[in-house]
C-alpha cells in the first residue's frame, strides 16, 4: 500500500474584503507550506523503498569429524556462496559477538531471537554431515520475523575431498542467494485460511504452520496443500508475485463415512435386539433338564428321578450375545452418525465470493 496525502482547500470567503484577506494569508505561509510538506510529499510521489534483506549468517553445524581448519575453508566458502546477492550478509563472527548461543541454535525460537539480535531480516543456517570421505550439504534459509523455513538447498558427494565439500557449500549458498535476491526486488506475502481452521499448511513440502497463518514468501510458483485429520487434503499450485500479498481460502471435506445409510442402522439395531432376546433365552435354558419329545422319562431319569440329559446352551448364548453387542453398537454409530449429518447440512449457508473476474457461489440449497 502506498501512503497518499489528502489535500483540503479552505471554501472561499463569500465577500471582497474576505476573499483579499485569505489571498494574502495563503501568500505569506505558502513558502512555510511547501517548506514543511516538501520532503513528505516528494517521498510519497517517489514511494519508500523496502528496507534491503539482512541475512545473519549462523556458525556451521557439523555432524562427524571435521578439523577446525577445515570448518573455517567451508564457512569462508558459505560466506562467499551468499556475499554476492543484493542483500546485506552478517557474517557468523559477527553473529556470535551479537548472539553466543547462535552455534547450537536450531529452532524457530531461537531463529526469532538471533534476528532480533542482529537485526537481521532472515536467517542462514548450514549443516554439514561427514561420514568417513562423504559429505552431505544441507543449507536452510529461515524468515526472521516467524523463525519458520522459507528454502533449503541440498548437496552431497561420495569420496571427496575438503575442497569439494567447500563447492558444494558454495553452491548451495549460491542456490539460496537467488531466492534472497528475489525477496530483495520486492516483498511477497501469502496468506492462507480454511474452513476448518487450524488446519497443517505446507509449501512446497515444508510445514509452516496451521491456518491462519500469515507469512512472507519468496516469489515464484509455490505448491501449496493443506491437510486436517478427518478431512480431505487440498493442494494447490500458486503463483506468487513480488510486491503482492496473495490470499488463498480453502474449504475442507470431511472423509466420506463408510458406515451404512441410515436404515441400516434401524435394521442392525433391531437385529441386534432381538439377538440379545435370543442369547438371553439360551442363557436360561443352560443346564435345565431337556424334555424335549419324552427326552426326560424312564431310562433317561437317574435313581432320584432327575433327567439324565441337560440343555448345554453356553456357548450358543454366548455367540448369540456377542453378535447381538456387535449389531447394536453398528446400529447406534450409524444413527447417530447419520443425525450428526443432517445437522452439520442444516447449519451450512449459502456463501457468496467475488474473485478476480469471477463471482462464485456456493453451499447447499
Amino acid at each position: 500500500m502506498s501512503n497518499r496525502l489528502r489535500r483540503t482547500t479552505p471554501q472561499p470567503p463569500r465577500t471582497p474584503g474576505a476573499l483579499l484577506a485569505g489571498l494574502i494569508a495563503i501568500a505569506l505561509v505558502s513558502a512555510d507550506i511547501q517548506r514543511a510538506f516538501a520532503r513528505p510529499i516528494a517521498l510519497v510521489e517517489a514511494g519508500v523503498e523496502a528496507p534491503r534483506p539482512r541475512a545473519a549468517i549462523l556458525p556451521l553445524a557439523v555432524e562427524g569429524e571435521l578439523s577446525e581448519v577445515d570448518r573455517k575453508a567451508l564457512t569462508a566458502e558459505l560466506v562467499e556462496g551468499l556475499r554476492r546477492g543484493a542483500f546485506d550478509i552478517v557474517e557468523p563472527d559477527a553473529v556470535v559477538a551479537e548472539a553466543p548461543t547462535a552455534g547450537s541454535c536450531g529452532d524457530s525460537g531461537c531463529f526469532q531471537e538471533i534476528a532480533k539480535q542482529t537485526g537481521a531480516t532472515h536467517i542462514v543456517r548450514a549443516r554439514v554431515r561427514v561420514v568417513d570421505r562423504d559429505y552431505d550439504v544441507r543449507v536452510e534459509l529461515a524468515d526472521g520475523k516467524s523463525g519458520s523455513t522459507m528454502a533449503t538447498s541440498e548437496e552431497g558427494c561420495e569420496i571427496c575431498g575438503i575442497q569439494d565439500a567447500g563447492s558444494l557449500v558454495n553452491s548451495a549458498a549460491a542456490t539460496l542467494r537467488t531466492k534472497l535476491d528475489a525477496l530483495a526486488k520486492g516483498p511477497a506475502s501469502l496468506g492462507v485460511r480454511s474452513e476448518p481452521a487450524d488446519a497443517e499448511v505446507r509449501i512446497d513440502g515444508q510445514a509452516m504452520g496451521v491456518t491462519p497463518l500469515q507469512m512472507p514468501v519468496i516469489p515464484g510458483k509455490r505448491i501449496i496443500r493443506v491437510t486436517k485429520e478427518g478431512y480431505i487434503a487440498v493442494e494447490r499450485e500458486v503463483t506468487v508475485v513480488e510486491g503482492m500479498a496473495e490470499e488463498i481460502s480453502f474449504s475442507l471435506q470431511k472423509l466420506p463415512s463408510r458406515l451404512p445409510k441410515r436404515p441400516w442402522g434401524f435394521v442392525a439395531l433391531g437385529l441386534g435386539i432381538a439377538g440379545v432376546g435370543v442369547a438371553t433365552t439360551f442363557a436360561v435354558f443352560d443346564d435345565r433338564p431337556y424334555q424335549l419329545g419324552g427326552a426326560c422319562s424312564g431310562s433317561n431319569k437317574d435313581a432320584l428321578g432327575r433327567c439324565r440329559r441337560l440343555w448345554d446352551t453356553e456357548w450358543i448364548a454366548f455367540g448369540t450375545a456377542l453378535a447381538a453387542a456387535t449389531l447394536v453398537t453398528l446400529g447406534v454409530a450409524v444413527l447417530l452418525t447419520s443425525s450428526r449429518r443432517k445437522r452439520d447440512a442444516r447449519k451450512q449457508k449459502a456463501r457468496v465470493g467475488i474473485g478476480p473476474g469471477s463471482l462464485v457461489v456456493s453451499g447447499r440449497f
